[in-house]
């Protein structure tokens, strides 16, 4: 049988955002993003196709530029970070789609509530760097339902909408530096 060697890569966190949006007042967007994360890669493909992918994200870096929304989000109507203080993934599939289109597939735990989720990964390609490392970048989107997840705080305005909507948008610009 032969020994596949596999690469293992971390996240640059300097040149990584871990970004979300959600509708407020139906008219617009409140965006944030999340400071603390962490972000491994095990693969033995090159192109990155049927990469094992784990994330860990510190619930309470949770970041809207906002102080009295942040800690709101951080309190028991959202992510009660003081009892779940990790937000994870962790692969189960990824499948080369096209060219530079992959399809992610995983668990998501919020929580702990874990749903699986599909995420679209465009990959950006490999370098070596001026200082001799190897590094890849990754361009991560999808959705998921916040309710899913036991983030159900909400309130309803005259007209009959609410506040929060209920999908949230994830936005991540990933780059990982192959470990030696």
């Amino acid at each position: 049988m032969d020994n596949i060697t596999k690469s293992s890569w971390t996240v640059d966190a300097a040149h990584t955002k871990i970004q979300f949006s959600v509708r407020h007042l139906i008219i617009s967007e409140v965006a944030g993003k999340f400071n603390n994360f962490n972000l491994e890669i095990s693969n033995a493909n090159e192109d990155f196709s049927e990469a094992d992918i784990s994330v860990s994200i510190d619930a309470k870096s949770i970041d809207t530029g906002i102080v009295d929304r942040d800690n709101h989000l951080r309190g028991a109507d959202f992510f009660d970070v003081e009892k779940f203080e990790k937000i994870t993934f962790k692969s189960t599939s990824i499948k080369k789609v096209k060219d530079e289109k992959y399809k992610l597939t995983g668990n998501l735990t919020i929580k702990d509530i874990t749903k699986p989720i599909e995420l679209e990964i465009t990959y950006n390609g490999q370098i070596v760097d001026p200082w001799g490392l190897n590094r890849a970048g990754f361009k991560v989107v999808g959705t998921l339902n916040r309710f899913d997840y036991n983030l159900q705080w909400n309130a309803l305005m005259e007209t009959g909408g609410a506040i929060v909507g209920k999908n949230i948008n994830l936005v991540f610009d990933v780059e990982v530096t192959k470990n030696k």
